[in-house]
């Protein structure tokens, strides 16, 4: 973590030093929200962002277990076609997953005992009452020194899961991006700079964006749960 003594050092490496980069806008997300988390190289299944900030809004009832269980890919994959009041059959899964009927089995009996989901009389499966979500806005930061066309395309990929991308770059190298930013209006990605003394500077807002894959979306709550849970 950075603090203000080591500012003046980490900012004289900002254009050389693309973790430098990482960590001092890390520090600018930090939030006085007590729901807001910023975790590092979180991968959601849609590449690897740099940084992610996840603001955890309303009423929920998920423990450790069932949110370490939430980010893995497979139960995340079932728990996203699954419903309070509509029951799915496992044939039903089945058809709507690449997975075996062997590994189906094998989430389902883990996410029973876990309390995620529960049998009903005809033996098919519904979200368990007690398990319930927050609403969780996810902000995706991919950082580049130099490189804005693979940073845009890696912003991109966070549409995956997250509400919001952006890319971060220093000021000093920005240009080239901006220049093209017609690619990230068109895009709703956003574009931020930050100067050597640390200045923020937003050229593009970023435009929000329904995450285009629910399971991967779970992944990213179950991980952002996991973290806020243990610090609490």
């Amino acid at each position: 973590m950075i603090t203000a003594e080591t500012n003046k050092n980490h900012l004289d490496t900002l254009d050389t030093i693309e973790n430098s980069l990482v960590s001092y806008y890390e520090e600018n997300l930090i939030s006085s929200s007590k729901r807001t988390i910023v975790l590092r190289e979180m991968d959601c299944w849609q590449g690897r962002a740099d940084l992610v900030s996840a603001k955890i809004s309303g009423e929920y009832s998920v423990n450790i277990e069932q949110a370490e269980l939430l980010s893995n890919l497979t139960n995340a994959q079932i728990i996203s076609l699954l419903h309070y009041k509509a029951p799915r059959s496992t044939n039903y899964l089945i058809k709507r997953l690449a997975l075996t009927h062997t590994t189906i089995n094998r989430s389902i009996r883990t996410l029973k005992k876990a309390n995620i989901i529960e049998a009903t009389a005809t033996n098919k499966y519904i979200l368990s009452s007690t398990f319930i979500l927050p609403d969780v806005q996810f902000n995706a930061y991919e950082a580049k020194l130099h490189n804005w066309r693979r940073a845009f395309y890696q912003a991109t990929q966070y549409f995956g899961f997250s509400h919001y991308a952006w890319v971060i770059m220093p000021d000093k190298y920005i240009n080239p991006a901006i220049n093209n930013s017609i690619f990230f209006k068109e895009n709703g990605v956003g574009l931020i700079g930050l100067d050597n003394n640390g200045k923020k500077t937003v050229y593009i807002k970023a435009s929000k964006n329904q995450p285009r894959r629910k399971a991967f979306y779970l992944v990213g709550v179950g991980k952002a749960l996991k973290n806020f849970l243990n610090t609490v």
